[in-house]
């Protein structure tokens, strides 16, 4: 079995560009935590570039002394590189392709957060290429996750570009992310348009951070609206 835990190039990049940037200094340890960043003023800056839910516990105790930043770098673009026997042998582009509503699916158990007003939501829409190591036979990893073993495993993640940054601390910043043509009130089927295949967690996450209202139904299918727009 492989064990793959380690601070990737993508976290220690991140961590580094975010240090610089708010003239801050790295893991320091704070309420008995260790930060990836407290800047110059006391802020708190996390970089998580997997499940943001692994956090909560952690953020949940530096918000109540401190204003919290969480970075997410979320890749819109991957890049695969696989090497053998230390040489890269082969690069390409993976045809799988993330939105910002991807977003959402990593905000499950944060909605409570979301909106207080020391916290705030960092996203990194980039491109993010994955290093795999070839091996000679299937192998399984440590934390037994493979349903099928299978032949590499992933060792590493580096940033090659930021192509945007989205910025959420407010009601609002999340609400823009309906877009401005959607029905009023709307169905879940009509935010899929444009969120895909995420447009239902994204309507349960803004629904429990009581931004959106449910309305009533259309037959079997829910109906919701902003909670700010007219009843």
């Amino acid at each position: 079995m492989i064990n793959t835990y380690s601070e990737s190039s993508l976290h220690k990049t991140v961590k580094n560009l975010y240090a610089d940037r708010y003239g801050g200094q790295t893991e320091q340890a704070v309420n008995g935590k260790i930060c990836d960043v407290v800047t110059a003023d006391g802020g708190i800056i996390e970089i998580q570039s997997g499940n943001l839910g692994k956090l909560t516990e952690k953020l949940r105790l530096l918000i109540t002394d401190h204003p919290v930043r969480v970075i997410y770098p979320l890749c819109t673009v991957k890049y695969i590189e696989t090497m053998q026997n230390g040489v890269i042998v082969s690069c390409r582009k993976s045809p799988k392709k993330q939105n910002i509503y991807a977003l959402f699916a990593e905000l499950t158990s944060l909605y409570e957060l979301l909106l207080h007003p020391d916290f705030t939501l960092e996203v990194l829409e980039s491109e993010i290429t994955e290093t795999r190591i070839k091996t000679d036979e299937p192998v399984q990893l440590i934390n037994k996750s493979r349903r099928f073993r299978k032949n590499w495993y992933k060792t590493d993640k580096k940033l090659r570009n930021i192509e945007s940054v989205r910025i959420f601390s407010t009601a609002e910043d999340y609400l823009t992310l309906l877009p401005g043509d959607l029905p009023e009130p709307f169905r879940t089927k009509d935010l899929a348009v444009t969120a895909g295949k995420h447009a239902h967690v994204t309507v349960w996450v803004l629904h429990k951070m009581g931004l959106l209202r449910l309305v009533g139904k259309n037959g079997r299918t829910h109906l919701y609206q902003r909670t700010d727009a007219p009843f």
